[in-house]
């Protein structure tokens, strides 16, 4: 009777996969029967795969066994940006017009190339809270940290001279724009525990290595984010081989363990390269980012940023400074983090009673990533199209891999089966959604 019932409520459209089950209460009051029974054939459904549950979480329907539903609304897991309800428009249209009030006599006037300077002077005290000294004079505001990233390439690699060293996985238009400038790459495994440091000291010591790119936390596309003891160690190789270390620290904001530092923390030289995003927290499409640089580096990157867009509008600066100053930002960052870590502690639940075990996965407790070694047996392209019929968007993460020649020197790029989810602009209820996912993982075993 339960089973029967449940499966109407799916052929009606009441349930999706993915979808969380009515209570045993409510099924047993619709019934009329007791909650033991419901209990019992929900536990029969789970034995046959097709719901399961979460400790305190309820039941989920993992497979209908009926004809699949194909779900209007899309589920987007490769769109990286903020849910609706998480960008602050009503706060952001009060800041934007007291900033029209408090410049309007200078809105039209060109901005310094280095940024608005009360907003890099706000910025340094954050960053001083965070464990980066630093000088307001030090801090170039840019759209995105996409512009920061590729301002700094040019900066450092000018004529092609010298190498690259990149992670591998890495941020894909990172590492697409080093390969538009003709920049020589070399890449090291990023694995969960970090790097092979013995390696990583090869790397450097055979003096061709001008940079290193690297994301310590909340990294792009895996999620994982090194321990201090790492980042300690990459600081003084990179001080000791004289490497610069480009540190993309995007996503800080979105939190951390405590007593987390970035890498720049531990450079005593002071000359690593620092970059910062608002993109992810407050609102992406005002691209707006920052670069702390080396005293050496701070005359060419603003010259280039001149010759690429003059400077950076007046308008958003103003904007987000008075946001800062407001208390505004710190609220948003954390009802951001909040919600981010709501669905990635749902996410492992689900990982956890659900992925078959020749599924390797990562769920961070912070950040906006999960990351997904897939078996050999799945086809990537096949698993995309069968989903997306399902309404739920994603894609391998072939593109986060350095090309055929390179991805060689690195053991875990040559089979490519990974996938990114990212789960920044998906709601809570639809991280239930991985679910459906892992159904259609388990059905290419089934074949």
């Amino acid at each position: 009777m339960v089973k029967e019932y449940i499966f109407s409520e799916v052929e009606a459209g009441k349930i999706k996969e993915g979808n969380h089950l009515p209570s045993c209460r409510e099924v047993a009051l619709k019934l009329s029967i007791n909650k033991i029974t419901v209990n019992k054939a929900y536990r029969e459904l789970e034995s046959e795969h097709k719901v399961f549950s979460i400790p305190r979480g309820g039941f989920y329907l993992v497979d209908s066994g009926a004809k699949r539903l194909i779900i209007h609304k899309k589920i987007d897991y490769m769109a990286i940006k903020p849910e609706e309800k998480l960008i602050p428009y009503r706060e952001f249209t009060h800041v934007i017009n007291k900033a029209v009030d408090l410049y309007k006599d200078s809105l039209f006037e060109y901005e310094p190339t280095a940024g608005l300077v009360t907003l890099r002077e706000t910025f340094n005290n954050i960053l001083q809270k965070d464990g980066i000294y630093t000088t307001a004079d030090r801090i170039v505001i840019t759209h995105g940290a996409q512009q920061a990233i590729s301002l700094v390439f040019q900066a450092v690699f000018p004529k092609n001279k010298g190498k690259l060293l990149l992670e591998v996985p890495t941020y894909g238009l990172a590492l697409e724009f080093a390969n538009y400038l003709g920049i020589d790459i070399i890449g090291i495994e990023r694995k969960r525990n970090g790097f092979d440091y013995n390696e990583l000291e090869l790397l450097f010591r055979r003096g061709d290595i001008r940079a290193f790119y690297v994301i310590p936390r909340h990294h792009n596309p895996t999620g994982y984010t090194l321990s201090e003891n790492h980042k300690e160690k990459i600081a003084n190789l990179s001080s000791r081989y004289n490497v610069l270390v480009i540190e993309d620290d995007y996503l800080a904001d979105v939190g951390d363990k405590r007593g987390s530092m970035p890498i720049h923390y531990y450079d005593i030289r002071k000359s690593t390269v620092y970059i910062r995003s608002f993109s992810k927290t407050f609102m992406p499409g005002i691209r707006m980012g920052a670069a702390v640089l080396p005293e050496s580096m701070i005359e060419s990157v603003t010259k280039l940023k001149k010759l690429s867009d003059l400077n950076t509008s007046r308008l958003p600066q103003a904007a987000l400074d008075i946001f800062i100053k407001s208390g505004m930002y710190e609220k948003q960052i954390k009802k951001v983090r909040k919600s981010y870590e709501a669905k990635l502690r749902k996410a492992k639940e689900i990982l956890s009673s659900l992925s078959p075990e020749e599924l390797i996965w990562h769920v961070p407790e912070h950040g906006i990533f999960i990351w997904m070694q897939l078996p050999e047996y799945i086809n990537m392209t096949a698993l995309e199209i069968k989903l997306e019929k399902q309404g739920i968007i994603i894609k391998s993460a072939r593109e986060f891999f350095l090309m055929k020649e390179l991805v060689q020197e690195c053991s875990s790029s040559r089979d490519l089966n990974y996938l990114r989810l990212c789960i920044s602009s998906i709601s809570e209820k639809d991280i239930e959604s991985i679910a459906t996912i892992i159904s259609a993982i388990r059905s290419f075993d089934e074949r």
